[in-house]
């Protein structure tokens, strides 16, 4: 009966989420869809001319590349950051704590050009490089905060046993530490790349001009008039696909996950 009511449970959250996307589908291969018509006229719409749009594929690109390296720059200055802050107790942790919440105690607009004025006097304005920093600014303290919450149910006893048998530091990081934690690791990283695949204030701000991500051409395109929405409705679907895909590999590892920590109880 549970299992029904979960497969249930799904199903419906499932339509919740991609029923919104049919609309968006549908005008992606359409020509025009006026009233009354029921359906759209097809003829492909703007994926037939998508290999010959630089603009969307390569904003595509960028999108893609950034968010995966600020996904794996901000997992390896945070984790063992978030392991001391979760197995330790010292005076002085609180502060800590929240001192990393600080980037959300205010507005984004007043951190970004805050941030701005501090990257000039850097030499950081207007590059690539300035832009992935200001990105870790923001997700290395959030997920240092989301894994240590992690560590605190971990038990570092397992670290000093494999220790005492002779296992090296680095075999013990991939063999002890990771497979205890790797809920926690999955789930910063796909908060993390959601975010850092979003942002649209901080790219128009900090990076050199002409460097577009998929938000940053997104947006103003849903504002021009001139878009066809056949155009704006390809756009939307890329910018929401890698989303939805990351979020369902996520969800694939964290139940594979829970499935062998059960095994593992039963042996």
């Amino acid at each position: 009966m549970r299992r029904t009511s979960r497969t249930v449970i799904v199903l419906i959250a499932s339509l919740v989420l991609l029923l919104p996307l049919i609309p968006l589908l549908l005008w992606s291969f359409a020509s025009r869809w006026r009233y009354p018509e029921v359906l759209p006229s097809f003829d492909g719409g703007y994926w037939l001319s998508l290999g010959s749009d630089t603009r969307v594929l390569e904003a595509f690109g960028a999108s893609l590349i950034l968010s995966t390296l600020v996904v794996l720059s901000s997992l390896t200055l945070s984790f063992f950051a978030a392991k001391n802050l979760g197995t330790r107790t010292f005076r002085g942790k609180r502060a800590i704590e929240i001192a990393l919440l600080v980037p959300t105690f205010f507005p984004p607009i007043a951190i970004v050009f805050g941030m701005q004025r501090v990257f000039v006097q850097l030499h950081l304005y207007s590059s690539l490089l300035g832009l992935f920093i200001a990105q870790l600014v923001f997700y290395v303290p959030y997920m240092t905060l989301l894994l240590s919450v992690m560590f605190e149910n971990y038990d570092i006893a397992l670290e000093q046993q494999a220790a005492t048998l002779g296992v090296g530091p680095l075999k013990r990081l991939f063999s002890v530490t990771l497979p205890e934690v790797r809920s926690g690791v999955i789930v910063s990283c796909i908060f993390c790349f959601i975010g850092s695949w979003s942002v649209y204030l901080l790219t128009n701000v900090i990076a050199p001009p002409g460097f577009k991500t998929l938000p940053t051409l997104l947006f103003p395109m849903m504002s021009v008039g001139n878009n066809s929405y056949s155009m704006v409705a390809v756009t939307i679907i890329l910018f929401i696909a890698p989303i939805l895909l990351v979020i369902a590999l996520g969800s694939n590892m964290l139940a594979k996950n829970r499935l062998d920590a059960k095994k593992a109880g039963l042996l």
